[in-house]
């Protein structure tokens, strides 16, 4: 097996700079359709994947793809709390990026730790679809839902209490659930399977014409989708201009799906973590 990316990482952690920026709601979720291993440290972001990128879905890799052992001496050398102190999250949305919960942690204004370790992972049982409400900036953010016979590949981290408790108070729109691994099978891209682990689930229900509607990896896709199911002018127009609208009339796009008959539950067990 070649050096672990995470050791490498420690030796030049550097990825880049975190931006305390924000995107464009019309191009939420800022992600495209891969996922990544990264470590969020003090310095900057350090890529965990191997060189060359991944083939395949995590749970078929004949080895680990991210050393455990790297990250817990990285966190320890930043001065940042082990994985035993920390919850592990399966995130479906911009939170599957460093730079995304870079950002929360600034806005936050909060004197606490950077170091998040992100880690991409198979989930089974588990889709990704839309929460059948806007957010506060107009976009139509990721929401989970059950989906038998489906694995789904996303990004696990590992937040620290404080970090925790901002993450939690940025995701107004949801609830954060414990999924039991027994139903939902989580393989990590450590080699581990944890026997439980934390999502968000939207409060609202999920997007859902007869079945949920997956996720749309453009704000357009979706609201050209709306159009087309309502004929609806409030999703007519370019992105920008309807995350504008629907930023302005925050309960619109709720009111619209359940008019329509497309809003349905999300199928996940109500567990609080």
């Amino acid at each position: 097996m070649p050096p672990s990316p995470a050791v490498t990482a420690q030796a030049d952690p550097v990825e880049t700079e975190v931006d305390a920026g924000v995107d464009a709601p019309e191009d939420y979720p800022w992600t495209g359709p891969a996922v990544r291993s990264a470590l969020l440290l003090s310095a900057g972001i350090a890529n965990l994947d191997p060189t060359g990128g991944v083939d395949g879905p995590t749970e078929d890799q004949d080895e680990p793809l991210v050393d455990v052992a790297a990250i817990e001496a990285a966190l320890a050398t930043d001065g940042a709390a082990p994985l035993a102190e920390r919850t592990l999250v399966v995130a479906v949305g911009s939170n599957q990026t460093p730079e995304t919960i870079a950002r929360k942690y600034a806005r936050s204004g909060r004197d606490l730790h950077p170091a998040t370790p992100f880690v991409r992972c198979t989930v089974r049982g588990l889709a990704v679809g839309h929460c059948a409400h806007t957010s506060r900036r107009g976009y139509i953010p990721a929401a989970p839902y059950r989906a038998e016979d489906v694995r789904t590949e996303l990004v696990a981290t590992w937040f620290d209490d404080e970090q925790l408790a901002v993450v939690d108070e940025t995701e107004p729109n949801y609830e954060r659930v414990r999924l039991d691994a027994a139903r939902f099978p989580l393989t990590l891209a450590t080699g581990h399977r944890p026997a439980h682990y934390d999502v968000y689930a939207s409060s609202w229900g999920v997007v859902s014409r007869d079945v949920p509607v997956p996720l749309r990896h453009r704000q357009q896709e979706m609201f050209d989708e709306l159009v087309a199911h309502t004929g609806s002018d409030q999703a007519r127009g370019t992105a920008a201009e309807v995350c504008a609208r629907f930023a302005a009339a925050p309960d619109a796009l709720n009111q619209l799906l359940h008019e329509h008959g497309l809003v349905a539950q999300d199928g996940l067990p109500r567990v609080a973590s």
